[in-house]
């Protein structure tokens, strides 16, 4: 997805927009029981009304994101075994540093990269990762030549996976016929 598409589309929803998503926040309101001073309506009216956001709600606000981006025609990827958590990020984050990936592309670095400003981070999960789409060719680049070299092995096969898809969606949008179309990043949500 991108993130500049995203924020175009929170600005002026298409028709139906709104009603919907508030209609799927209803739908998960009426399943859970989410402790947060918000509630995911609340939210999606928060975000799409630019309201002031509630610090104390960033996990519900992440919720709607995620919601919204998959509803976006965003590919939604399984980052699988980021769901052990932060020691695991952390530790194959220096892993791949060590075997010369960029600080900036490693993982705890991207997974805590939160790409939508003025709403508040999120202290339970989900959590938003992010990694522009000028970073895709880079992160192929370097993941590609670790692959072999690592532990975590079948973490850097599941990024590479993610930013092939995302790179052969980026060649595409550069080609349409009509003009480009609005590259996109890899936003990812674990938790």
């Amino acid at each position: 997805m991108s993130i500049e598409k995203m924020a175009a589309s929170i600005r002026r929803p298409a028709p139906g927009t709104v009603e919907t998503s508030r209609q799927r926040a209803a739908a998960v309101d009426a399943r859970w029981e989410l402790e947060a001073s918000r509630t995911m309506v609340e939210a999606v009216d928060d975000i799409f009304g630019d309201r002031p956001k509630d610090p104390e709600a960033g996990h519900v606000y992440a919720l709607v994101w995620q919601d919204l981006i998959e509803y976006d025609e965003s590919t939604r990827f399984d980052f699988g075994p980021l769901r052990l958590g932060a020691q695991y990020l952390r530790e194959a984050s220096e892993e791949f540093e060590s075997a010369g990936v960029p600080r900036e592309l490693t993982p705890v670095r991207f997974m805590y990269d939160h790409p939508f400003a003025g709403t508040p981070l999120s202290r339970h999960m989900p959590v938003i990762g992010h990694v522009p789409a000028a970073r895709m060719p880079r992160m192929r680049q370097v993941y590609g030549g670790i692959v072999d070299q690592v532990v975590a092995a079948d973490l850097v096969k599941v990024l590479l996976a993610a930013v092939d898809e995302t790179l052969d969606f980026n060649a595409f949008a550069r080609e349409v016929p009509d003009g480009p179309l609005p590259l996109r990043d890899l936003v990812t949500f674990y938790g």
